[in-house]
């Protein structure tokens, strides 16, 4: 049964997801956290995937024009690996574990470090590659596939790249519109076929239901903000927010 101390956990997650998807990319890797208040095991992940696309929905139809799609397109094949090897991690292991956590905060604090000793020494945008494409793009799908917090990770590469904030926000905002989409039929089919239990329950649901009217005030919010900061507040508090998520993964 949804209580209302949940309820008002998850109004928080939701408000928080809105703001992070329109305004403040990043933000949201506070969202599992709070859902993990409430739920456990895969319902984690799945309580939140609801409330990540509903948010994306907006993002994708107001950044529309933002989005570079020539960045996009290499990350396809690499976030596809990704996701497989999620797949396969839970299949192996049912849910997540220490040892994740571990990998990927620590994965995610040496990508801020890089990118906050390049703004210091201003070093100049680094241009795509191939290989930066295959690291940054297999390690966001794995990390978005099993913990919806791919954002340090993406976000790291894009800033890596030059991208002024409305690139980074409208460039975001279809990279996890395409992965939330696809990872709901996966949940799934693994809910169903592997051990570990569902991904989507009754409450699970109900609690998405719930915590939807808080999505719209949030990403209305993200988006009267977005034009109040400046682009270089705007890279540090990604930044900030990614080593947050980073710290948070290691102390557990």
């Amino acid at each position: 049964m949804i209580t209302l101390g949940a309820l008002v956990v998850g109004w928080i997650a939701a408000v928080v997801v809105g703001i992070s998807k329109t305004a403040i990319p990043g933000a949201a890797l506070l969202v599992t956290p709070l859902v993990a208040l409430v739920f456990d095991g895969r319902e984690i992940a799945g309580a939140a995937l609801p409330l990540l696309l509903l948010a994306d929905v907006f993002a994708v139809r107001w950044y529309n024009e933002s989005a570079r799609w020539d960045l996009l397109r290499p990350l396809v094949v690499w976030v596809g690996l990704g996701f497989a090897a999620g797949a396969a991690f839970f299949i192996a292991v049912g849910s997540g574990g220490r040892t994740l956590d571990i990998v990927i905060g620590t994965s995610i604090l040496v990508m801020v470090v890089v990118q906050v000793v390049r703004l210091i020494r201003r070093t100049r945008p680094a241009a795509p590659t191939t290989a930066a494409a295959a690291v940054y793009g297999s390690a966001g799908g794995f990390t978005t596939f099993v913990s919806n917090n791919a954002g340090p990770i993406m976000n790291t590469y894009m800033i890596r790249l030059g991208l002024d904030k409305a690139a980074l926000v409208g460039t975001s905002a279809w990279f996890y519109f395409s992965v939330n989409l696809a990872k709901f039929p996966i949940y799934v089919v693994l809910g169903a076929l592997s051990a570990g239990g569902s991904f989507f329950t009754r409450e699970s649901l109900l609690f998405n239901l719930w915590c939807a009217p808080m999505i719209v005030v949030g990403v209305y919010a993200g988006r009267s903000l977005f034009h109040r900061v400046s682009q270089e507040v705007f890279l540090v508090v990604v930044l900030v927010l990614s080593a947050l998520a980073s710290v948070k993964l290691l102390v557990g």
